[in-house]
């Protein structure tokens, strides 16, 4: 039976860390306020998985893990995937009043709880929106749980060759679970639409916004443009009406702030590659540190980005925007990095190293496109190579590529960009993208490698050309999220 949405904007039952301290919880979403006045880490309302040691409380196999068939484990973490049909005794689940969830459906979540909220978040910690928000979003919204078991089904597949039987299994589950998702979401859209503004209609506009975000890196596994930008197209249309419907009768709180932070990175970094004439993107988006690590960043690029389409639109009736200003807000936004670099909780201790070397790339990274974009080439070439070079450097100290390979695409197809000419750089930059690929994923990142191999071969004379030009002449080759 599917779940119904809560009535008011609290969890349906405690959190654990207020069971255990045989207190009443306030239950407030995102996490109760009991727990933060005592500094205590809320551990939030969603599903708790917890593993279990064996197939059965005694006998034989007690205390042992479930003996199966190389094929059917999970290559990540070696716990047992259920067949069709066939119940696996290996999670228990603190579930709820009212979430029936199957053993298949708790191992999908467990996979996105470790495997996919890691690679979704700029940093993984304690803190991790897809855990803290997400997560419980799925407990409360029959839709979001299918897109997240859905992407969790997908994100699967790749684990294993198409001649595999689970990799099919797998397939099927994420497009049944994708089907009820989108047989639902219409309904949802009209209900949204009709009902009167209320609390229980904000608490609607935000599971479908949450699905709809969900669909859009549900697509991106498969890299089927075409269905991820209309998902990003679908969110920017419910954040306007969610803006203007509800915005005045209740203020957003921290789980709408990062909805509506990831339409707005996603919008900004697809719109690097789509050069549309009519480059919008709702850029009314309140960044909190704690979910937007890189958020200054990203409003820079997205500054540079809108300059460049209306420079090459031939405008004339917009504020110029000067490169000098551009240049002191990207050492603002370093310098808060690297501020925020001492007070993040990272997953890992060697972390904090890395995400200090990653802030660099990202600084250098935003010199080079705001030049490439806003300055004349030739009296910026030095500059821009220092910067190539630097990038190249942080990248070579980095403890483990592993803690922030997901975040490295940008820094390292912007240094790749500036590297035509130079065969041992492209080689780094190859190795480099191929291993974020191995460690978190293909995504749209096959393309983005396949964008500079024919931008390093291309032979342009002796004339400087930049990759927006042949981005811009090519959308054949540059309908890709480098990301």
């Amino acid at each position: 039976m599917a779940t119904r949405a809560p009535s008011t904007n609290v969890a349906s039952k405690d959190c654990p860390k207020c069971k255990s301290r045989r207190i009443q919880c306030d239950r407030t979403l995102p996490s109760c306020r009991k727990c933060l006045r005592r500094n205590y880490e809320c551990p939030g309302y969603g599903l708790i998985l917890r593993w279990k040691e064996g197939a059965s409380s005694g006998g034989s196999l007690s205390r042992r893990d479930v003996p199966v068939d190389g094929d059917s484990r999970d290559p990540v973490h070696g716990y047992p995937l259920a067949r069709p049909n066939e119940v696996m005794p290996l999670i228990s689940v603190d579930r709820g009043p009212s979430s029936p969830l199957d053993s298949f459906s708790c191992q999908l979540l467990h996979h996105f709880d470790q495997n996919i909220a890691t690679k979704l978040a700029w940093v993984d910690g304690p803190e991790n929106p897809w855990r803290q928000i997400i997560l419980p979003l799925s407990h409360a919204s029959p839709i979001v749980r299918y897109s997240l078991l859905a992407m969790s089904s997908e994100d699967l597949t790749h684990k294993y060759t198409i001649d595999r039987p689970y990799f099919h299994h797998l397939k099927a589950q994420s497009l049944y679970y994708r089907d009820r998702v989108l047989s639902h979401l219409p309904q949802h859209l009209e209900r949204l639409l009709k009902a009167p503004i209320s609390l229980d209609c904000a608490n609607e506009a935000r599971f479908v916004l949450a699905t709809v975000l969900l669909l859009y890196n549900l697509e991106l596994l498969s890299a089927k443009a075409t269905q991820w930008r209309l998902h990003i197209q679908g969110a920017r249309a419910i954040i306007q009406w969610k803006l203007q419907a509800i915005g005045l009768h209740r203020p957003p709180d921290v789980a709408d702030n990062f909805l509506r932070y990831e339409y707005y990175f996603t919008a900004v970094f697809n719109g690097l590659t789509t050069f549309d004439a009519t480059y919008d993107v709702i850029d009314d988006i309140p960044i909190n540190d704690k979910i937007a690590i890189f958020g200054d960043f990203v409003r820079i690029m997205h500054c540079v980005t809108r300059a460049e389409r209306i420079n090459f639109s031939g405008s004339s009736n917009t504020e110029t925007t000067r490169v000098e200003d551009v240049v002191g807000e990207i050492e603002t936004a370093r310098d808060r990095a690297l501020q925020l670099n001492h007070i993040i909780r990272f997953q890992y201790p060697d972390a904090r190293h890395d995400f200090e070397h990653l802030t660099h790339m990202y600084y250098h990274a935003s010199l080079i496109y705001s030049h490439r974009v806003l300055s004349d080439p030739a009296p910026s070439q030095d500059l821009i190579q220092a910067c190539r070079d630097a990038i190249l450097d942080h990248l070579s100290h980095l403890i483990d590529l592993a803690y922030f390979a997901h975040d490295l695409v940008w820094p390292l197809f912007v240094c790749g960009t500036e590297c035509r000419g130079f065969p041992d750089k492209q080689d780094i930059i190859e190795r480099a993208l191929l291993g974020v690929i191995r460690l978190s994923g293909s995504l749209d990142r096959r393309r983005v490698l396949s964008f500079l191999r024919m931008f390093w071969q291309l032979d342009c004379g002796d004339r400087e050309v930049s990759w927006i030009e042949v981005a811009r002449s090519r959308p054949a080759d540059c309908s890709f999220m480098i990301i």
